[in-house]
């Protein structure tokens, strides 16, 4: 039985998806894009630092921007950086493979796109920080969000955002109690060291998710406000946490559940399953 040989046009054309399925699927790829996991677990360990700080009274941006610019002031932390940008978009990158050329479900692939964007949108930011664009997170938002506030449909967009965050707050919480971070860590032995781990992802997750409810919290009362000084990112979520009875207190144990979950991502990076 014979059939029609594809064109020289067809073969050119299939030449770059071919090779897009390739690396989707290489294993040398997936290894690489792994030091994305570690880039974010050293951002969180970072991040609750300075969270720390705050909590204690103290003066500091508690935020990816505060984070970054304490990396970048230690001896070749540009450099650390630039790696560390490039890490996270090689895990983009892996990412978008998954939910393009993945075989698993439709869930499985949206959650690899959305993954996606979280970590090119990190790999942008760190790699844009590294190489002189060093604005204040937090004085971008706010000067966005007053923008937005002058007309109704960015008053819209504004607290849909506050929602949507507050839908990925709720996952991160779901996804440390019940523990369904361990379902990425099919590689770890079942040792005690299992224990430790999943006592790192329990708090870690349930953390980050209280921290980001706090955020986006923050974008819808700012915006139902009108008041787009109160609406300041990540370090102004930080700060109202602080404000409130027993704020001290709270955030210094959400402080501590950052650093568990960047030491969880550390972990994740050597027994993710990259599947």
């Amino acid at each position: 039985m014979t059939g029609t040989a594809p064109s020289q046009h067809d073969s050119d054309d299939s030449r770059p998806v071919a090779a897009a399925r390739s690396a989707a699927h290489d294993d040398r790829f997936a290894a690489a894009a792994r030091s994305g996991y570690a880039t974010s677990g050293l951002l969180h360990l970072v991040l609750g630092w300075l969270t720390a700080i705050v909590a204690s009274g103290g003066n500091a941006s508690a935020d990816y921007s505060g984070a970054l610019r304490a990396v970048a002031a230690q001896p070749f932390g540009v450099v650390a950086l630039a790696i560390a940008g490039a890490a996270c978009a090689l895990l983009g990158l892996w990412n978008a493979g998954r939910a393009v050329f993945g075989r698993d479900g439709v869930r499985s692939r949206l959650g690899a796109a959305g993954t996606t964007a979280v970590y090119l949108v990190i790999g942008a930011t760190v790699l844009r920080y590294a190489f002189g664009t060093r604005s204040s997170a937090a004085q971008s938002t706010r000067s966005l969000s007053g923008e937005l506030m002058t007309n109704p449909f960015g008053s819209a967009l504004l607290i849909a955002t506050g929602l949507v965050i507050l839908i990925v707050a709720g996952y991160h919480v779901f996804k440390g109690v019940a523990r369904k971070f361990l379902d990425d860590l099919k590689g770890l032995p079942n040792t005690p060291v299992l224990g430790t781990v999943t006592l790192l992802g329990t708090a870690g997750y349930v953390a980050k998710g209280l921290v980001l409810g706090a955020l986006g919290l923050l974008f819808i009362v700012a915006t139902v406000q009108h008041d787009p000084s109160d609406s300041s990112g990540l370090d102004g979520a930080v700060q109202a946490v602080r404000d409130q009875p027993f704020g001290p207190s709270i955030l210094l144990g959400l402080a501590v559940g950052l650093v568990l979950y960047g030491a969880y991502q550390i972990v994740r990076a050597r027994y993710d399953t990259m599947e």
